[in-house]
């Protein structure tokens, strides 16, 4: 039946959309159970802030923030179908270069407005009620942006430093306007991205070596400008080669102990203990050992599973897609979204520093749950551009529906 089969393709057409339409399925499946999973976590680990604002002000509402994390997550919803419902062309164009122009005046207007911001990081904007992130914006544009510039290079192209320059020269002003808020842990998944992002379009490893040393340098600086870095990174040091302190632990220890009470089930949602009193930041930076008190090792194995199928479905997208901006923007997705969460993890964990990152559509963040899902919107969108892909779909949900009438009819 060839009606079945879409437009005609040859036999690597249809290799590319099988493969294509695989990594999709991944990627929604993991995406829907990671933010489901992190609605539920955030009511869980907002729970002790949330009972003392109502205990000290009764007319507070109870479960405030989490309920402004579900707003978030369906307006990150429907700004994710939006964008999956937009021709990718519509981006792979001069509009990439608006939509970066626009993320760096915003982070722009954090630096005028000025202020401390939290955790000693001016990286929030008030637009009237409203507090907003750009720099996670600036993520989801700084992606676009690469994704179109370097995707317009040839292989041979991208190993010729002078073609090189405007991607460096965008990817610098991105990171600098972040970096001069203070937020170096945003900085540094900003660096992961672009030099990922290089990396795959083609740029050999070894021209990589300079621009690694040049940002290490500059991260040494971060780290020694300000003593709240510097002893974040003088602490993990010290727990690497000393048992927890018991009398005056430190935030990854009490981390730690959260793991340790988990055990290999947890203690149950809503159960953990160190989230009440000893947890900072446990509904943002630090969910992930608040899923490792309450959900246990099997929740851990679980977060980390679903994270790894969310960035094997990204992968195939990127290896599969014909068009290299599809290629370059699956593979900055799962740079971003993939890389940030295990690095978040690995500092819960104590493995790396404590540099203040979220973990991706489960830490609680408007700003972030909106960007990411925009982010997975528009490789929902390029991967539905892929020919065949989008047919065969519309002809799977023809014989779901038939059979559903037939099955009705018989009964």
């Amino acid at each position: 039946m060839p009606v079945l089969e879409g437009p005609a393709l040859t036999d690597k057409g249809r290799i590319q959309r099988d493969a294509v339409q695989r990594g999709l399925v991944l990627v929604l499946l993991s995406t829907v159970a990671l933010v489901a999973i992190g609605l539920v976590m955030v009511f869980s680990a907002t729970a002790p802030t949330s009972i003392r604002s109502v205990d000290a002000d009764p007319n507070q509402q109870l479960f405030s923030v989490a309920v402004r994390q579900v707003v978030s997550a369906i307006g990150g919803l429907i700004f994710g179908l939006v964008l999956a419902l937009l021709p990718s062309k519509i981006f792979n164009s001069k509009l990439a270069h608006g939509a970066l122009g626009l993320g760096i005046l915003l982070q722009i207007g954090v630096l005028v407005q000025g202020g401390e911001g939290v955790g000693g990081n001016n990286n929030w904007l008030d637009i009237g009620p409203i507090a907003i992130q750009p720099s996670e914006f600036l993520k989801l544009a700084m992606v676009v942006w690469l994704a179109y510039m370097l995707g317009r290079l040839s292989l041979k192209e991208i190993q010729v430093p002078e073609t090189l320059v405007i991607p460096t020269l965008g990817f610098t002003a991105s990171i600098g306007v972040v970096a001069l808020g203070g937020d170096m842990g945003t900085a540094l998944i900003f660096g992961m991205i672009a030099l990922g992002m290089f990396w795959l379009a083609g740029m050999r490893g070894k021209h990589l070596v300079v621009p690694l040393i040049i940002g290490a340098f500059f991260a040494g600086i971060f780290v020694v400008a300000r003593p709240s870095r510097l002893r974040r990174v003088s602490e993990f040091f010290g727990d690497l080669v000393n048992l927890p302190d018991i009398h005056s632990p430190t935030q990854i220890e009490f981390a730690q102990f959260a793991f340790g009470s988990g055990g290999l089930t947890g203690v149950g949602i809503g159960a953990g203990k160190e989230k009440w009193w000893d947890l900072k930041a446990a509904h943002t930076d630090f969910i992930f050992a608040v899923i490792g008190e309450e959900l246990g090792l099997l929740g851990v194995l679980t977060i980390v599973a679903l994270f790894l199928t969310l960035g094997w479905g990204l992968k195939e997208i990127a290896v599969h897609h014909p068009d290299r901006y599809g290629q370059l923007l699956a593979g900055g997705a799962a740079t971003w979204l993939a890389g940030q969460a295990f690095a978040n993890m690995l500092v819960v964990a104590g493995l790396l520093p404590v540099f203040g990152v979220t973990l991706p559509f489960i830490s609680y963040g408007g700003s972030s749950m909106i960007a990411t899902l925009g982010m997975v919107g528009m490789v929902v969108g390029c991967a539905l551009g892929v020919p065949g892909v989008k047919e065969s779909w519309r002809v799977r949900g023809k014989l779901a529906q038939r059979t559903r009438t037939l099955i009705r009819r018989n009964g």
